[in-house]
């Protein structure tokens, strides 16, 4: 309906049509079904995760626990993590692969695994610093983002974002091989890959709830998370390889071995000199922290010869 002006003043004339057989609504209806449901398998997990996180805030009010524990710090450190996926993941996917939907149509199978493979180690550049940034600096970061809350609750929710942080990897991978699915037109597959990573969450989650003291709960969760899509992008990659072909995975995993690497070391480094230098406690320390892991990332990777971080950039500067 919004859209229906600017259709107008387009010179394009819209006419309502009643010969609807043969154009493709049968299709549509399929395919919405599945997404359907893949949204529902989504928020049915969501719930049961939300359910645990509350449940396990009420036991520590209990237990006498007056800092912040339950879904509150989950979904802080949820929406820190989904930061750099955001900014650069969706950018770079929407800039590669608009056109793999034609590919696909016209059974150009190598280059879609071609533009595939792009996509993974672009994203690689940004998503593995950054996982092993939050795994590092989590609780520098949540006290510097969460000031108006007690020390002890910013520390816990940077304890949640550690555990969920490498979970950002594979997350933003499976977004990509997700895509794929996509393009050749497979709802279906994409159903049963998300049913997977909700199941294996879900039952990490409970056994957390289950096991671990209250005040672990709400970090085994966010464990649960990470540990699910590791799983999950395996099962993704084995559906979509049906119908691409397989992709070149000896070549990513070198690739995405050399930059997890090249990221470790320079958190290792600057988290020694943070030590050294008691760097923390505010907003600037955490700017200067971590303006030099990325500095000193960039220098460790332009020796190592990694082409792709200019390509991310010119990606994102055309966003």
């Amino acid at each position: 309906m919004i859209l229906i002006p600017t259709l107008k003043k387009s010179g394009l004339e819209l006419s309502f049509r009643r010969d609807w057989r043969g154009v493709g609504l049968d299709k549509a209806m399929k395919l919405a079904s599945w997404a359907f449901l893949f949204v529902l398998i989504s928020q049915i997990g969501f719930l049961i995760t939300v359910n645990l996180a509350t449940r396990a805030a009420v036991l520590a009010q209990e237990q006498g626990i007056d800092y912040g524990v339950g879904y509150t710090p989950y979904a802080n450190a949820y929406l820190v993590m989904l930061l750099p996926h955001s900014i650069v993941t969706i950018s770079i996917v929407t800039a590669l692969l608009p056109g793999l939907s034609k590919l696909a149509f016209d059974k150009n199978l190598s280059e879609v695994r071609d533009q595939l493979s792009r996509a993974l180690r672009l994203i690689a550049i940004s998503t593995i610093p950054a996982s092993l940034i939050f795994f590092f600096f989590a609780e520098e970061i949540a006290n510097a983002i969460f000031f108006g809350i007690s020390e002890q609750s910013a520390e816990y929710i940077g304890r949640v974002l550690a555990a969920m942080a490498l979970g950002l990897i594979p997350l933003s991978i499976n977004l990509v091989l997700i895509r794929g699915l996509n393009a050749f037109e497979n709802t279906k597959y994409q159903v049963i890959s998300n049913l997977v990573i909700n199941l294996i969450a879900l039952t990490i989650s409970i056994w957390a709830f289950l096991n671990l003291d209250v005040v672990d709960i709400t970090v085994g969760l966010g464990a649960a998370l990470a540990i699910s899509y590791w799983v999950g992008i395996v099962c993704t990659y084995y559906l979509l390889r049906k119908y691409s072909g397989p992709l070149n995975i000896v070549s990513l995993l070198l690739f995405h071995g050399k930059i997890a690497f090249i990221a470790l070391l320079s958190c290792l480094v600057i988290s020694s000199l943070q030590s050294r230098l008691d760097l923390e406690g505010n907003l600037f320390a955490l700017l200067i922290v971590l303006l030099s892991t990325f500095a000193l990332y960039l220098a460790i990777a332009r020796v190592f010869k990694v082409s792709e971080i200019s390509q991310v950039f010119k990606v994102l500067l055309r966003r």
